[in-house]
């Protein structure tokens, strides 16, 4: 859909992998945006300018991004460049202060990409799984998508799970873009999708007319679908020994099998008890949604995908509800072999205020004040070329109480990074859940 759209994507391939001669089953094999892809697409060698955004809440602002966002280019130092830019989104006050920085049509395309497949674990929903790389043909930055496993109607109610201002309708598939981009204070969103609407509207319009139909969707899906088949049924099939080969061990055979695969990639929606996964059948999805986006703009589609009397397939042996409360309680033990919440490295006690905003700390000797703010005195390494803080950490004492646990929440323990501002209080993302941002901060 990217390709076709004209967004530059990474790509995929089918693979048998074998180890050792032992055949482990059918799998996806996929490129990743790094340097070497990038001189392959761009014909920049070895570029300094590629970071990859990978944890949760890296919305594309200085504070979250400057170091939260990786540099693939192991050599790179100096982030300035890269800090620029995000102080550019940052101070945006018009779409054309976007767009001096940020290649707009290709950040418009993504967002039309992201409503559309319901992208629940990219940029627009948990501001990760994403990289950013500046032409040096335009001088402006490019927004790059990895990780597709939550798209098209998979896993949809992480949305809800990651979504710490949840609506009440859980109608997924017939939300509103507005509904859909809950994120919408952000400076790049904000600015960059809703002051630039029409835009976007006349993109969503052009991309549902020549990408994300049924009749262009539903055919493609049946073409690789029928490829990949008997495959899907080599790994669905127990040998001798009961084994199912390409099947993970804490998935049971039975909870997805090949009945499963035929009618989830179609019309049927199912779940998977095992590894707590919901999902909407692919045209299921691909249908509503085009309807969705049919009539709440009011443009002439396809009458065959528009008539409610349109006849698809349910399997009814196979399909289920989505279960919204899939996660209360989830035996995450059961599910990876350990309990997460004993795993978790501890954060290190921080020296000074500047390393809970994600800034080092000034090295002994360097203690001339340049400015101060409510992070204490700072200091700068003209070595590094980076801002470091002079004021040590006290070791302050966590808010006796916590402002945001009567709205279901804790507060931050290891940071002050604000994520989001709403007429409850700062807000910062740790631990997979959003937390309150503490008053010492």
């Amino acid at each position: 859909m990217l390709n076709r759209m004209g967004v530059v994507s990474i790509s995929a391939n089918y693979v048998l992998l074998y180890v050792n001669d032992e055949y482990f089953g059918f799998y996806v094999l996929m490129d990743a945006p790094k340097l070497p892809w990038v001189e392959q697409v761009f014909g920049e060698k070895d570029t300094t300018n590629l970071y990859k955004c990978k944890s949760g809440g890296l919305y594309l602002t200085e504070q979250a991004c400057a170091y939260g966002c990786e540099n693939e280019n192991d050599d790179v130092t100096d982030r300035a460049e890269w800090i620029d830019f995000l102080k550019a989104i940052d101070n945006a006050k018009i779409v054309d202060d976007i767009e001096k920085v940020l290649d707009i049509e290709n950040y418009i395309n993504t967002a039309v990409f992201d409503y559309l497949v319901g992208a629940t674990d990219h940029f627009f929903g948990l501001g990760h799984n994403y990289s950013m790389y500046k032409n040096p043909k335009t001088g402006k930055w490019i927004m790059i998508y990895y990780d597709f496993d939550s798209d098209l109607g998979q896993d949809i109610i992480m949305f809800d799970y990651y979504n710490f201002r949840p609506l009440e309708s859980k109608d997924f598939l017939h939300y509103t873009v507005k509904e859909w981009f809950r994120n919408n204070n952000m400076n790049v969103i904000k600015i960059g999708v809703f002051d630039n609407l029409p835009y976007f509207e006349k993109t969503l319009a052009k991309v549902v007319k020549e990408t994300f139909n049924p009749a262009v969707l539903f055919s493609h899906i049946d073409e690789l679908k029928e490829f990949i088949r008997p495959y899907v049924v080599h790994d669905k099939t127990p040998n001798e020994n009961g084994f199912h080969p390409g099947v993970l061990n804490f998935v049971n055979p039975t909870d997805y099998n090949l009945e499963h695969f035929e009618a989830n990639s179609e019309f049927t929606t199912i779940n998977v008890p095992d590894i707590g996964s919901d999902a909407y059948g692919l045209k299921y999805w691909i249908l509503e949604r085009y309807r969705t986006v049919c009539n709440n703009y009011k443009l002439e589609c396809d009458p065959v995908y528009m008539d409610e009397n349109y006849q698809y397939p349910i399997d009814k042996e196979v399909e289920s509800e989505i279960d919204f409360n899939r996660w209360d309680g989830f035996d995450w033990v059961k599910f990876l072999g350990f309990d997460p919440s004993v795993m978790e490295p501890q954060p290190e006690e921080s020296k000074c205020l500047a390393e809970k905003i994600g800034y080092p700390c000034c090295k002994e000797g360097n203690t001339k004040v340049y400015a101060h703010d409510a992070n204490g005195d700072w200091g700068y390494d003209f070595k590094a070329k980076e801002w470091c803080g002079i004021t040590p950490y006290d070791g302050r004492i966590d808010d006796e109480v916590c402002w945001s646990e009567p709205l279901g929440y804790p507060c931050c323990k290891k940071s002050c990074i604000v994520y989001e501002i709403d007429n409850d209080g700062k807000w910062g993302y740790e631990d997979n859940t959003w937390c309150g941002i503490q008053s010492y901060c």
